[in-house]
């Protein structure tokens, strides 16, 4: 079971354990709603709209990261990315007014989300289509991982001062870029006249041999964005895949802003809150690689659409919760679901995406998150704020069924897509 994983390239090891530094430090984000209205005393809709402002910049970061990872490179969108990011979090700490919070915010999510969409496309790099399951199930587990760390320890963090998370957040976030600064090398395809080293399971090939030990890495034409967003655009298959990850990233998304508002109301702590939402990374960690194992014989859209049913009807549960142990019960219902879509949609967004649009792709994907941040986050604090956390719940529930109908509508297409994918151009000529 371990074997797949632990044969993949270095890099990709390297890369999954930086995202397991950084995530186990990003305090700021679990907590930033409770600390703006509360320790801030700036009232629940401002924290939610915060929250929007974040995922607009998370937005924006998308487009921008995405179109630079391909234009220049992967590694160099990380480094901007993860030191900006870091400087911004020390900001933060300092900053008490609203309209200078609002807008560090946004620059901070606009320089901390770039990395996401390089990220993904250099591991799409790295692997063959039938190691991009493993690969991004891999850097799934280490993201929740670092989550199931972060909640417990930012709870304790916060009961004595807010300040500390965004201190231990920032320092994690340049840990995270000195590794990729010492440790990876660029793995962006070679556009005509123009090549990096790209270093593969401890190898590295450059321009002057013409494959590497393992796999050969090949050569594109460099494509403008206008020709960019033209074949993204008529792209109507991974469109509306985009379109049902973010019906369901809206429900998700209510797990980093109105859960831990609701849970406040119904009188938990700051702690029971953090070791609630530590359940999440913690059922991640043990049972992603044994779940996957055991689902890999199965249909890929078909888990998809399995999983995001099952997130719409843990987070609808919610509505009837309102202790810690029925909040605990809630959470591992939609977190079954997560675990076993997790691995899957990056995987096929990278088989959808042509080697040379790929970053692109990642990032235009990755606004299906950020838009759901930006819309979702307000858009449920209002709807907490004016008609109770039961109306909240029962949308979501909804919005988790409208996924699952598009994911099923989209099911033989994307199949298709990602058959032909897998097949290697050598044989395809056959």
């Amino acid at each position: 079971m371990l074997k797949p994983y632990l044969q993949l390239p270095r890099p990709v090891h390297i890369l999954c354990a930086g995202t397991l530094v950084n995530r186990a430090g990003s305090f700021v984000l679990v907590y930033l709603t409770l600390y703006i209205s509360e320790d801030l005393k700036l009232g629940v809709p401002f924290a939610t709209l915060c929250i929007g402002i974040l995922g607009f910049g998370s937005l924006v970061a998308s487009l921008v990261g995405g179109q630079l990872a391909d234009q220049i490179g992967r590694r160099f969108v990380m480094l901007l990315s993860l030191f900006g990011g870091a400087s911004m979090l020390i900001v933060l700490s300092f900053l008490r007014n609203k309209y200078s919070l609002a807008s560090a915010i946004f620059v901070f999510a606009l320089l901390n989300e770039m990395y996401r969409p390089a990220a993904s496309a250099m591991i799409g790099d790295l692997v063959t289509p039938a190691e991009r399951p493993i690969a991004f199930g891999l850097m799934y587990i280490a993201i929740n991982l670092g989550f199931a760390i972060a909640p417990p320890i930012g709870g304790i963090l916060a009961t004595y001062s807010f300040s500390w998370l965004f201190w231990g957040d920032g320092a994690t976030t340049a840990l995270y870029g000195l590794i990729i600064l010492t440790l990876i090398q660029e793995s962006r395809p070679r556009t005509a006249g123009r090549g990096f080293p790209v270093q593969i399971d401890g190898e590295t090939a450059d321009d002057t041999k013409e494959t590497s030990p393992i796999r050969e890495i090949p050569s594109y034409e460099s494509v403008s964005i206008a020709e960019a967003a033209r074949r993204i655009l008529s792209d109507s298959t991974f469109l509306f895949f985009c379109l049902g990850t973010l019906c369901i990233t809206l429900v998700f998304m209510q797990s980093l802003s109105t859960l831990q508002l609701y849970m406040t109301t119904c009188g938990l702590t700051k702690a029971q809150i953090g070791w609630l939402l530590a359940i999440n990374g913690a059922m991640i960690f043990i049972l992603q690689l044994p779940l996957t194992h055991a689902l890999s014989r199965f249909n890929r859209m078909t888990m998809i659409a399995v999983g995001w049913l099952i997130i719409g009807i843990g987070t609808g549960l919610t509505a009837f919760a309102h202790v810690a142990w029925s909040f605990a019960a809630c959470i591992a219902i939609w977190t079954l679901g997560e675990i076993m879509q997790a691995p899957l949609t990056h995987s096929i967004v990278s088989d959808l995406a042509p080697p040379e649009l790929r970053g692109r792709y990642m990032g235009l994907f990755n606004m299906s998150f950020s838009m759901a941040m930006m819309i979702g986050s307000p858009l449920g604090g209002i709807v907490l704020s004016r008609y109770g956390g039961e109306a909240l719940w029962v949308c979501c529930f909804g919005f988790g069924l409208v996924s699952t109908g598009v994911i099923l509508l989209l099911h033989r297409r994307v199949m298709e897509r990602t058959f032909a994918a897998s097949i290697p151009a050598d044989s395809a000529e056959h």
